[in-house]
């Protein structure tokens, strides 16, 4: 048996809409709910951040800096003084956007760990080749010839393409369309057409702890859900076992329930999440009697058995009858079309990855990319060679010692240096992806994984946060205090437990960017 997790829910996180302004600049609680977890513009155009900002910790310098050498000294001075500088490796890049002369450099051209600030790399390098318009599409097909007498007479495909963002409630809407061209039979099998993406699920280097939360969920051509399931147990009278909450958003497969519910004195309580051995989510063990309800998140392991489970389960729920069996195989060239469920478009779709830093979005943009690019299913290193190129071809980036495993910068064997991060925001800021780009990025104090940092200078800076364990990084854009866009990019690789204080450096140096004046 897989042992996958217990996830126990402490909070909700909401996401509030990016605000910016577009000009012209110049040269110069107790009640449980179930929560799913884990334009081309004119190149003498820039795009900069709203500047109205009231700061709220006195304890924050305000003081302008005036010119490179005193912000050198103020950068210099918030790394020497870290009590988590010594034992970290530290890179700092900092460019204007506007008169592009480079106003810092600390370390730009050594490999870093890049983590999660990867993703600025795939987000632009999805732009760049799907376009901001691009949409997943999940198509029913068939080789029927006719339906007759509400019998489709021959065998239903159900296309599926790695869409990231396809729910249990789009799939339903989706084989409704078969009830509303008046089918109600099947006279052959339905086939599940995943291939989409390879059989090699889980990322080079990902650390396999990684895999039993749902930010580590299996990359495949069926992604559903996330591919992660949400729910809850609650307790009830000691001796007796535990309720299982059920949300209508999922589909489970079945659940085997041995926990019990134990008296409140009872410290020594937990709970095992397991998967069985045809496919079953198994819990057993304690929990403690009252009022407290516990959120589960499960990682769905076999992907062909749910999906065989989920489809044939689904048509039983809508009296569609299936007069073969539900298998999985690749669907054939020359098929009819019946109805298809296309995503948002690729633009909200980074909103949401960005934002979030949304794992699954970018593995599925990362093996997308590698799909259409090299014409084969998408793989792992497909989208190595296909995002490399991309950045290499398209905008200049010289990719030497570069190493993109994954798309999302979950796997610790990435590296990107400084350097090669400041060619993509620097050409994400002045091409036509740009308004795009910058808006899917999170903003200082208002949304996203900045939406609880940096409010002292809230709106001031868009960008993109990286976390694993002994790397912290942040890349993006800050606006200084004459309004002057500045781009930078912050890496620390370091020790484990002091994330917080890199952190900390963090927020001071982007701090230190919007004080500064020529």
């Amino acid at each position: 048996m897989k042992l996958l997790y217990v996830f126990l829910l402490g909070m909700s996180i909401c996401f509030a809409n990016p605000t910016w302004a577009n000009t012209k600049h110049k040269p110069v609680n107790k009640h449980h709910k179930i929560t799913h977890p884990s334009h081309h513009r004119n190149a003498s155009k820039t795009t900069h951040l709203a500047s109205n900002v009231n700061f709220s910790h006195k304890n924050i310098r305000k003081t302008p800096i005036y010119g490179d050498n005193q912000l050198a000294d103020e950068i210099n001075y918030i790394i020497n003084t870290s009590k988590a500088s010594n034992d970290a490796a530290i890179a700092v890049y900092v460019k204007s956007m506007s008169q592009g002369d480079t106003l810092y450099t600390r370390n730009i051209y050594h490999p870093f760990i890049p983590a999660s600030t990867l993703k600025v790399l795939t987000a632009e390098a999805s732009l760049l080749f799907l376009g901001p318009e691009y949409r997943f599409s999940t198509q029913l097909l068939t080789d029927a010839k006719s339906i007759k007498d509400g019998v489709l007479q021959g065998n239903l495909y159900i296309l599926l393409s790695g869409d990231p963002s396809l729910t249990y409630d789009d799939l339903e809407d989706l084989l409704l369309s078969l009830k509303k061209q008046q089918i109600q039979t099947i006279s052959g099998n339905v086939y599940i057409d995943f291939t989409a993406y390879d059989q090699d699920f889980y990322g080079p280097g990902w650390d396999w702890k990684d895999r039993k939360y749902c930010y580590g969920a299996p990359i495949s051509g069926s992604i559903i859900n996330h591919n992660c399931l949400s729910l809850a147990i609650s307790p009830t009278s000691a001796g007796q076992s535990a309720h299982i909450v059920r949300s209508d958003k999922y589909f489970y497969p079945a659940i085997r329930n041995s926990v019990v519910t134990k008296s409140k004195s009872m410290r020594a309580c937990s709970l095992r999440l397991s998967t069985g051995s045809r496919g079953s989510i198994d819990l057993d063990g304690c929990m403690p009697s009252g009022r407290y309800v516990w959120g589960l998140s499960y990682v769905i392991a076999d992907i062909p058995e749910y999906n065989r489970a989920l489809f044939s389960d689904l048509l039983r729920h809508l009296s569609i009858r299936v007069q073969g069996n539900v298998l999985l195989a690749s669907a054939p060239r020359h098929l009819s079309f019946i109805s298809s469920h296309d995503s948002k478009p690729l633009k909200l779709l980074l909103s949401d990855m960005m934002k979030k830093s949304d794992n699954v979005i970018a593995e599925a943009l990362f093996k997308k990319i590698s799909q259409l690019y090299n014409r084969r299913p998408g793989s792992w290193q497909g989208g190595t060679y296909a995002v490399t190129q991309i950045l290499s071809t398209r905008i200049g980036v010289d990719t030497r010692g570069m190493r993109i495993l994954d798309g999302s910068g979950l796997s610790a064997a990435n590296l990107a240096t400084p350097s090669q991060m400041m060619q993509v925001l620097n050409y994400a800021f002045h091409h036509s992806t740009n308004d795009v780009f910058i808006s899917a990025l999170p903003i200082a104090g208002v949304d996203g994984t900045l939406k609880h940092r940096m409010g002292n200078i809230a709106r001031k800076v868009h960008a993109k946060t990286g976390t694993i364990s002994g790397v912290i990084s942040l890349a993006g854009y800050a606006l200084a205090a004459n309004q002057e866009p500045l781009a930078f990019v912050i890496m620390i690789n370091g020790s484990k437990g002091l994330a917080w204080r890199y952190r900390e450096m963090e927020d001071k140096i982007a701090t230190a960017l919007t004080r500064y004046e020529r």
